[in-house]
């Protein structure tokens, strides 16, 4: 396993660079809220999901129920719902199934579905050792953000465009890393009808359904396409 985090972490470094400025964001964010700083970390490590963090700063603040709370959670991230069902495989060779899922973010997505595993290690291991890289980074990067929100006073406005900018990054390396660019005209093409007909507020879930659905029914002819 030692030599999965070896091998692991020099692709994870575009990663954690972005996560290293958004989390310093969350953490100044959550002491400019008002909470300890000590708070910063435990969501992180027990939410993780992204933005969904920031949102649920002002919502601690308010008599919305928890139940409330993790509904809105489950509709903002059910996308992971389809990163983990195309890692399918990647969960039987790992060592911690339940650590995978836990550690499972856009971003190692992101890196899963484009690197392949150096020789001599194991796939499962590589993967799942990307996972726990940015997991612990985001965490820690939080920690040291809130820990600084106290010291500093500091204007966030704009950081939370460094999420979209590594999206475009890893979306660049996919698409030189691989010859078959289907998926991402299909992609592209099912998000910008669903932005038309649902609205910039509400289009992301109805997206994510038709790009399945869409991937399904061209299927046989994006894998022979790979083959």
């Amino acid at each position: 396993m030692r030599e999965a985090f070896k091998k692991a972490f020099p692709y994870t470094i575009p990663v954690i660079v972005g996560y290293v400025f958004l989390g310093l964001t969350f953490g100044i964010m959550v002491s400019q809220a008002g909470f300890s700083a000590i708070l910063a970390p435990i969501i992180s490590l027990t939410v993780y999901a992204g933005s969904m963090q920031f949102v649920l700063l002002p919502l601690l603040k308010t008599d919305i129920t928890v139940l409330a709370i993790i509904i809105l959670t489950l509709s903002v991230n059910i996308r992971m719902m389809f990163y983990g069902l195309s890692l399918l495989k990647e969960f039987k060779n790992s060592r911690s199934k339940l650590l995978f899922i836990l550690t499972l973010s856009d971003e190692s997505f992101a890196l899963d579905t484009s690197i392949k595993p150096p020789e001599g290690v194991n796939r499962g291991d590589f993967y799942l050792a990307i996972g726990i890289i940015n997991y612990l980074v985001w965490a820690l990067a939080s920690y040291v953000g809130a820990l600084l929100g106290n010291m500093i006073s500091f204007n966030t406005t704009g950081m939370d465009f460094v999420l979209t900018a590594l999206f475009l990054v890893l979306l660049v390396e996919q698409f030189n890393a691989t010859r078959n660019h289907r998926p991402l005209m299909i992609g592209l093409a099912m998000s910008i009808i669903a932005l038309l007909i649902f609205g910039k507020d509400k289009f992301m879930i109805p997206a994510l359904l038709l790009i399945v659905m869409s991937l399904f029914a061209v299927r046989g002819k994006v894998e022979d396409y790979n083959e």
